[in-house]
């Protein structure tokens, strides 16, 4: 997998062109949910503001000058290949070229547990989250760089702990031998 860096705004243009040149290229969208005069909206929004991901395995000579050419193509990130762990995570927020949903959660200690959506996969990757704007931040490598990438989490109640009635427990005294 290699990175391309293009203008800003236009991820989805460029990602259009290689796809048309037979190149599997993703621009990472995420479904964001703000506020706006006292009601909830939802709109997709671009995770990596200006980076396009190639995923090729090799970049041949020809293919490096027909990405080039694309209109927004600014310039390759680097000519290396990505280490296969952040390529994983990368391969993992494309999501299959779909939009990243909204992501479930409640909030037990002061720690965030995700029980479903795409940050169940990226549990263990949050630095913090805020209740009140249904947000949580996972760091997120690239080329040795550490991005803060922000998801949009619908927040639940923590589930209830089972508590034993009062006519259920049993006092069994301790007996002097043991």
């Amino acid at each position: 997998m290699f990175v391309l860096y293009c203008q800003c705004g236009r991820e989805s243009y460029v990602v259009e062109q290689l796809r048309r040149k037979g190149v599997a290229a993703y621009s990472p969208r995420k479904l964001v949910t703000e506020r706006k005069r006292g009601q909830w909206c939802s709109r997709e929004d671009v995770l990596f503001d200006g980076y396009v991901f190639l995923d090729i395995n090799e970049l041949q000579p020809d293919l490096y000058y027909d990405v080039k050419k694309c209109d927004g193509v600014i310039r390759f990130v680097s000519r290396s290949q990505l280490s296969d762990t952040e390529e994983e995570y990368i391969r993992a927020l494309c999501n299959g070229g779909e939009c990243i949903g909204v992501s479930r959660g409640y909030v037990k200690d002061g720690i965030l547990h995700i029980t479903e959506g795409f940050l169940k996969a990226l549990e263990h990757k949050i630095i913090r989250f805020n209740r009140r704007g249904r947000r949580a931040t996972a760091d997120v490598t690239m080329y040795g760089e550490h991005y803060r990438v922000t998801f949009t989490v619908e927040f639940d109640n923590p589930p209830a702990v089972p508590s034993i009635s009062s006519g259920s427990a049993k006092h069994i005294p301790l007996s002097a031998g043991t």
